[in-house]
């Protein structure tokens, strides 16, 4: 898809209509569903409070004209992280390699 600015070509992930001169280019979002653990706090106080389920959404995006690409991390439509895509992809594989060393 050509911007409508003529600035720039789409990446091929980006699903942006691009309406009003709207510049971002971002992908389709994946959520997560996750169990958060309370905070020391909370069970400073409450030590039965369970781990509560919480959801992330994941989307890549990037600006016009720029070269490079950002996942960002949001919660409650709030972004908690903007990491480039290697830095993403760093962050995966490290959560990977910490999850499966659990097992002892």
């Amino acid at each position: 898809m050509k911007h409508p600015t003529g600035m720039s070509p789409c990446p091929t992930w980006c699903v942006s209509l691009h309406l009003d001169g709207e510049t971002l280019h971002y992908g389709e979002s994946a959520a997560i569903e996750l169990l958060q653990r309370p905070t020391s706090a909370e069970l400073r106080f409450r030590p039965e409070v369970p781990a509560t389920p919480t959801t992330l959404e994941l989307v890549t995006h990037r600006e016009a004209g720029e070269s490079e690409t950002w996942v960002a991390v949001l919660r409650d439509g709030a972004a908690v992280l903007d990491l480039t895509a290697a830095s993403a992809a760093r962050l995966g594989s490290t959560l990977q390699a910490l999850a499966g060393d659990t097992s002892a």
